[in-house]
């Protein structure tokens, strides 16, 4: 999904580079930076959970494997909040974008890839987002800057 955010970051800069507005750019910039941050903690979360689940066997490790799944917990609310905060910063630039390009896909875009962080808490929402992102491609491909 990182490729995936970076490369979107990319056609969503352009876009917003021929736009001239500052603030989009400044909000593209954001939800790079919370993608990425979400990503990480997402993946923090997975290996820590492994880790204390490979750890449970052995009663020596059960205070280790406690304290790795407090942590695995603890990076996925963390990813999960970076991932609101994303989609919170990615919606004004998918609004501007179906405004400005008359492209409706960017509104279902929009609320799928709303939804799809809202519900990644319970990892439904990464499926979601997975759709959004291929979704947000096809409407670049499709979308003619009206401007």
């Amino acid at each position: 999904m990182l490729i995936g955010a970076v490369l979107i970051y990319v056609g969503l800069s352009a876009y917003v580079e021929k736009l001239g507005d500052v603030v989009a750019k400044d909000n593209a910039v954001k939800w790079l930076v919370y993608v990425v941050f979400a990503s990480v903690a997402f993946a923090m979360a997975q290996s820590a959970t492994g880790f204390s689940l490979l750890s449970l066997h052995a009663v020596w490790a059960l205070p280790l494997a406690g304290a790795a799944l407090a942590v695995a917990v603890a990076a996925w609310v963390v990813g999960w909040i970076l991932q609101v905060a994303s989609a919170y910063r990615v919606r004004q630039l998918l609004t501007l974008m179906k405004e400005t390009t008359g492209e409706g896909l960017f509104g279902a875009v929009n609320t799928l890839y709303w939804w799809g962080s809202a519900l990644t808490i319970v990892l439904i929402g990464v499926v979601l987002l997975f759709a959004a992102y291929i979704l947000i491609g096809v409407g670049f491909l499709t979308a003619k800057l009206q401007k």
